[in-house]
This record gives C-alpha cells, sequence and structure tokens, in this order.
C-alpha cells in the first residue's frame, strides 16, 4: 500500500521514515569504523552508528572524503548491535 499507513511488513512508507527520524531525534549518531566500536557506542547510549571507512578527524587531516566502510563489514555491524546502522 502507497499511502503511507504503514501497514506491516512495509518499508520505506512515511510512517517508519518519521519513526526513525523521532527514535533519533536528539540521539547521538557515533562514527565507527570496526564492530567493537559499534558495539561500544551501542552500549554507550548511541542511538545509531555510521559505519565509515575512517573517522572524520583522520579524513580532514588527509583531505580526503568520507566513504562508507565495506559491504562485509557493514553487514557484520549490522549483525553485531540492535540500533541502525548507516552507510
Amino acid at each position: 500500500m502507497a499511502d503511507g499507513s504503514g501497514e506491516r511488513g512495509e518499508t520505506a512508507t512515511w510512517r517508519v521514515k518519521a519513526g526513525l527520524a523521532q527514535m533519533l531525534k536528539g540521539g547521538v549518531i557515533m562514527d565507527v569504523v570496526t564492530v567493537e566500536h559499534a558495539r561500544i557506542a551501542e552500549e554507550a547510549g548511541a542511538v545509531a552508528v555510521m559505519a565509515l571507512e575512517r573517522v572524520p578527524s583522520d579524513i580532514r587531516a588527509a583531505g580526503g572524503v568520507a566513504r562508507m566502510s565495506h559491504v562485509a563489514l557493514v553487514e557484520e555491524i549490522c549483525n553485531a548491535v540492535t540500533i541502525p546502522v548507516m552507510a
């Protein structure tokens, strides 16, 4: 159903998107580069993690750009934590 009612089994509906935004509001989203970092962030109260190739301070120091982690690592992080993972 494309009306955004959010019936069971649907993804990317307005209700799902609004719910995620509400869940993340006011929380900390941590940048992580390993599964262990993701676990630590979750235990410390992060509402989500962003899986990156390198942390932003290292990226800025090198004058580079942020890239997502390898897909296999993103999958490992998703399996290791219960909070949302962005990549």
